[in-house]
């Protein structure tokens, strides 16, 4: 009846310990055994006895036909906090937070009000506030497993190759102040998928972690940083611009010399490059043009440089056609060599 009802007949909450998130349903509800409601004698109400308590959803979720955020987070083990729809009778719970706490002792799986597959809480998270290690500005997180395997890429060279190098940058914790609570606002995942957004003064970044190792960080400076641990795949299905005001240095492959680059344009190509073009080849060059024309033309520069070309061959030098053959200048043609076969 509808006596029944919060509203109508008192309000009942409660503070309990999820035992279950398996929801045949689907729904993100959670079995949850409430302090004062249920013993922690799992003999006396198994976990497969509690209610299915139903999760409340922020405003800023539709909770319709899947618009919104999912409701699921809590994990066997999380304190929840809610009430019962029905009341007293206490059989209609819903769990709208959860609450943190600083545990002392691994799970006892053998009582209730403990995850009863005993994973959480964990052994070295023992005896420290649940509130996450990156948000505290702690250590044994992911920020030294990050330096360390920045370490092994330190002296890359750089592409034109004039015997420069760069490296990954890496924020040095010795002059940049690392996350301080409260600045940090950190969301972590079960199998440890990471983002941050850190506020803290003069420490503001932006970071998102793939439990792989791929990352993509912005640091305080604005610079940032993208590492992709496995293949990376960038599809454009438009038009795409980009500009670079620095240089640019593009390295394909490594020491093993088994990497290689294809370029494949469907339409045209057009290049133009205001300085100087040097391009250093340690094999062959070959260039097949399907039925079309090559044309090399030099013009005079504007600070008088008269637009010659220079063709030098450390070897033989063949030139052969099919078709006639002309030479041409405004000025003189010369030949020089020791011995000159004409036939």
């Amino acid at each position: 009846m509808i006596e029944n009802y919060m509203g109508k007949d008192g309000f009942v909450w409660f503070m309990g310990v999820v035992e279950d998130r398996q929801d045949p349903l689907e729904l993100g509800r959670c079995k949850v055994r409430c302090l004062g409601f249920h013993t922690d004698d799992k003999l006396f109400i198994p976990t497969e006895k509690l209610p299915w308590a139903m999760p409340v959803q922020p405003i800023t979720s539709a909770a319709m036909n899947g618009i919104g955020q999912s409701p699921l987070g809590p994990l066997e083990g999380s304190w929840v906090v809610g009430f019962f729809r029905d009341g007293p009778n206490a059989q209609q719970p819903i769990f709208f937070g959860t609450v943190g706490g600083y545990p002392q002792e691994i799970a006892d799986i053998s009582k209730g009000f403990n995850d009863p597959n005993g994973k959480y809480p964990k052994e070295d998270f023992l005896a420290e506030p649940d509130t996450n290690r990156l948000a505290r500005g702690a250590t044994g997180t992911i920020v030294e497993d990050k330096i360390n395997a920045a370490a092994s890429n330190i002296n890359i060279p750089t592409a034109n190759g004039a015997g420069g190098v760069w490296f990954e940058p890496t924020i040095n914790r010795d002059e940049q102040p690392g996350p301080t609570y409260p600045y940090n606002h950190v969301y972590e995942s079960e199998s440890g998928h990471i983002q941050e957004f850190d506020d803290t003064p003069g420490a503001e970044r932006i970071h998102t972690f793939h439990r792989t190792g791929t990352f993509e960080e912005i640091y305080p400076d604005g610079s940032k940083v993208t590492k992709i641990m496995g293949q990376d795949y960038n599809i454009s299905m438009g038009n795409k611009f980009v500009q670079i005001s620095g240089n640019a240095n593009v390295i394909v492959g490594d020491d093993s010399g088994n990497s290689n680059l294809t370029l494949y344009v469907k339409g045209n190509v057009d290049m133009q490059v205001d300085g100087n073009v040097t391009e250093v080849i340690g094999g062959n060059v070959t260039q097949t043009v399907e039925g079309g024309r090559i044309n090399i033309t030099t013009n005079p520069g504007a600070d008088g440089g008269v637009g010659s070309i220079g063709i030098d061959a450390g070897g033989q030098l063949d030139i052969s056609s099919i078709g006639p053959m002309s030479l041409h200048s405004d000025a003189e043609i010369r030949l020089r060599a020791p011995i000159i076969n004409l036939n």
